[in-house]
């Protein structure tokens, strides 16, 4: 992975943005442990739901976070916290992005495309793009522009086709792609019950039992 530091130089808004289960909350993981390797630095995390290795204080409202000064400020379930969704809200909003940015905090924000409104997509300083539907991003938004300025091989016409390995970024100067490792204890969906099952058929199943039994037979002779 490249040097993350240069990312992570000043106070800045950045943006980690991607469909539902594209490695978003993988790729914050991923950029913590690396900073952390080789630097120090305050985390303050919101709505995570697997624990960062970095050491760090949970807020859990704007109230907390307006008071952070100096620090990496890292937001998943961001519309949770900031109801971007509520055209009265933004000035509000607007406000504590600016008192952040005065108390020198790095903030990174994890989004759905949909989250990406014209009045937050101006303020961000680094897009980090997941896969990602191009439709699903605001009309009109810088963020959305910055994407389909983008021609590599992994952009299509209606979906930016990256794998889960992969981050498209744009640092307000030029576009690269990094490859990204998988944080495997990070991961709390590997271990879900699989929903539907394939049948097994039953003859298979019978045969099964009969050898079982048939050897449990030989077993007791």
């Amino acid at each position: 992975m490249k040097d993350i530091k240069e990312l992570f130089n000043k106070p800045k808004i950045i943006s980690i943005i991607g469909d539902i289960n594209t490695g978003k909350s993988n790729l914050i993981h991923a950029l913590l442990r690396e900073l952390k390797q080789k630097n120090t630095f305050k985390l303050y995390t919101y709505g995570f739901k697997a624990e960062p290795d970095t050491e760090h204080t949970k807020i859990h409202s704007v109230e907390e976070l307006e008071q952070i000064r100096d620090s990496v400020i890292a937001i998943d379930e961001v519309m949770s916290l900031f109801d971007l969704n509520n055209r009265m809200a933004k000035r509000t909003i607007e406000n504590t992005l600016r008192l952040l940015h005065h108390n020198n905090n790095i903030l990174v924000l994890l989004m759905l495309p949909e989250n990406t409104k014209k009045f937050i997509s101006g303020k961000i300083n680094v897009h980090m793009f997941k896969k990602s539907t191009i439709a699903d991003f605001i009309n009109g938004s810088r963020t959305k522009n910055i994407l389909t300025n983008y021609h590599g091989d992994c952009m299509g016409s209606k979906v930016l086709n990256l794998t889960p390995s992969e981050v498209l970024i744009y640092d307000d100067m030029h576009y690269y792609t990094m490859s990204v490792p998988y944080e495997e204890s990070k991961d709390l969906k590997k271990n879900n019950v699989v929903i539907v099952r394939e049948n097994v058929n039953e003859d298979v199943k019978e045969s099964v039992n009969d050898n079982v039994s048939e050897n449990v037979l030989k077993t007791l002779e």
